[in-house]
């Protein structure tokens, strides 16, 4: 797979976790926002039809497109040929876990565990502590200068969150 993107993402126990900092420029003129890396998308394969999460690490704007182009059936946009990319995806799907970069072909993870980013070895290294993933994020999240913001995670199993003492269905 490509490059160590900037950022940190983990997966556990059927969870994705990823921080919200985008960071552009690695010296010092380097500029910060917020953004969203997680994406729930429902897709069509056969006659089935699942959600999916997909998670994105590296160059923003190619990762946006795989977003976009995932699970339509088509062809593996021509952008990505021509001037490639240097992203991953990792993609949550209810038959396991998969890594995907440029070249749009999937790679399963069969691991317990997973991380990508430039804190994945934080991570990991949390996540073998017996941390969950979105702990495993927070603490690379620590050490890793570019692994910062809110930490949001994602899970396919529709779960009831207690916010404020009111049940919450997501």
């Amino acid at each position: 797979m490509q490059g160590d993107p900037m950022t940190t993402i983990a997966y556990r126990d059927g969870i994705l976790a990823a921080d919200s900092r985008a960071t552009y420029g690695e010296d010092g003129s380097a500029r910060v926002h917020t953004c969203k890396k997680l994406f729930r998308k429902t897709v069509t394969q056969g006659k089935k039809t699942f959600d999916v999460i997909i998670a994105t690490a590296g160059e923003s704007s190619p990762g946006m497109v795989f977003v976009d182009w995932y699970g339509t059936g088509k062809p593996i946009p021509d952008i990505f040929l021509h001037l490639g990319g240097d992203f991953i995806c990792l993609v949550l799907t209810p038959q396991g876990l998969f890594e995907y970069d440029v070249y749009c072909r999937a790679e399963e993870v069969i691991d317990d565990f997973y991380a990508i980013g430039s804190g994945a070895k934080v991570a990991l290294g949390a996540m073998a502590c017996g941390k969950s993933a979105i702990e495993a994020v927070r603490i690379a999240a620590r050490f890793d200068p570019y692994t910062g913001g809110r930490i949001n995670s994602e899970s396919l199993v529709k779960a009831e969150v207690s916010r404020g003492g009111k049940k919450v269905v997501r």
